[in-house]
């Protein structure tokens, strides 16, 4: 994902959940500590703000990143390359795969109705953390 500078960086960015399905190798693994992994792979500047892991009992871990990006897709691809990354970097996982990964997705009326221009405060864009553009 190419980074976002000067005018592009100023406008607001959302925040998309993108979930990405890692195959485990067939070896007991404990994947609490995986959440970990994950997130500190992620470099400052590819917007992953959070990551969550599911499951894993089944041979799938379902791996939760919560990305700020200016579009789906370039979440999507954020959250697929920080778990490739991951998967060659952490040596308990390197038998391990990517299956998979897809955004949440969202109905285009939820978009509009945080665009408004009365918000409420329940649903919001990230603020820009350089200037006081929300």
């Amino acid at each position: 994902m190419e980074l976002m500078h000067g005018a592009a960086a100023a406008q607001a960015r959302w925040m998309y959940l993108v979930h990405v399905r890692v195959l485990l190798p067939p070896q007991p693994l404990d994947t609490e500590e995986f959440r970990d992994f994950f997130r500190s792979h992620a470099f400052p500047g590819e917007g992953v703000e959070h990551v969550s892991v599911h499951g894993g009992t089944d041979g799938v871990l379902t791996v939760g990143f919560y990305v700020q990006a200016d579009c789906l897709t370039a979440a999507e691809c954020v959250a697929l390359t920080v778990a490739e990354r991951t998967l060659v970097r952490e040596p308990v996982l390197q038998r391990a795969s990517v299956a998979g990964g897809s955004g949440a997705l969202v109905a285009e009326f939820y978009n509009r109705m945080v665009d408004v221009s009365a918000r409420d405060g329940r649903s919001m864009r990230v603020q820009d953390q350089d200037s006081d553009r929300n």
